[in-house]
């Protein structure tokens, strides 16, 4: 995970975190500032993070404007999941903008769904993975 991405979850060291240090940052718990970074980063709503995370929005809210607080450990995990799969699209289309286009536009090879929506489940997050390593090969998807 690149530096940029890192920033965005409230993980701050001087090198690319490795799987150990981010670990401890999910466990210690994203600061709630990584809620509205993620939102604007991907362009996505109140209601899909809450979702994503299995609270309501009133509960989001709250999370957001806890000060001195640590989001909770599942919480950090889910939007992780949803860091880490942003930024392999944003390796496999090289910028920003077209991976972000592609995780909230509809997939053939996802039976038409967005990758936005599968990336909710472990399941789906895989199947989001193994077709952005189609694409990656040039394995028609």
């Amino acid at each position: 995970m690149n530096q940029d991405l890192a920033s965005i979850l409230g993980i701050h060291t001087k090198k690319h975190p490795d799987s150990l240090e981010i670990a401890r940052s999910i466990e210690e718990g994203f600061p709630p500032s990584t809620i509205d970074r993620l939102k604007n980063e991907l362009d996505v709503t109140d209601l899909f993070i809450s979702a994503m995370i299995g609270r309501t929005t009133k509960t989001v809210g709250r999370m957001r404007s806890s000060k001195g607080k640590r989001l909770p450990v599942i919480v950090s995990d889910r939007l992780f999941r949803l860091m880490r799969i942003y930024a392999r699209a944003k390796e496999v289309f090289e910028d920003s903008t077209p991976a972000r286009e592609w995780l909230h536009s509809p997939q053939i090879g996802l039976n038409n769904r967005t990758p936005l929506d599968l990336v909710m489940t472990e399941a789906g997050e895989r199947e989001v993975e193994n077709l952005l390593t189609r694409i990656e090969h040039g394995v028609i998807s």
